[in-house]
């Protein structure tokens, strides 16, 4: 289950940009998958109630946006998006190999409330 580790990581990721502030609270954690990031959104949210327990983000709310798969036409170079596979040029219908983006998996934003440590 690799939703663990990407967890354990993006966890590690936000508590080092809150290490500069006097967090009293996290409401939520905003979090962008891409769709061939092989994320299972059950395992996902698993795997970030079992990591946030007794530390800053005891009882955030886990926010996952799914991004959509940019990639780049071989034929006519148009860069578009697409959220499925097979990937095909909506306008010369080649099949398209080049991915721009749909593979990551980070943190977007934090909302925090702040006060005494």
């Amino acid at each position: 289950m690799h939703e663990m580790s990407l967890m354990e990581g993006i966890l590690n990721r936000a508590a080092d940009a809150l290490s500069e502030y006097k967090v009293a609270k996290v409401n939520s954690l905003t979090v962008r998958v891409g769709v061939l990031a092989n994320v299972m959104p059950a395992a996902f949210e698993f795997a970030f109630e079992a990591l946030t327990d007794d530390t800053i983000f005891s009882g955030a709310r886990l926010i996952t946006e799914v991004l959509p798969i940019k990639t780049r036409c071989p034929q006519c170079g148009k860069i578009f998006e697409q959220e499925h596979i097979p990937l095909q040029c909506p306008d010369c219908h080649t099949a398209a190999e080049e991915i721009l983006a749909g593979t990551e998996v980070y943190f977007a934003s934090i909302d925090f409330e702040e006060g005494d440590r």
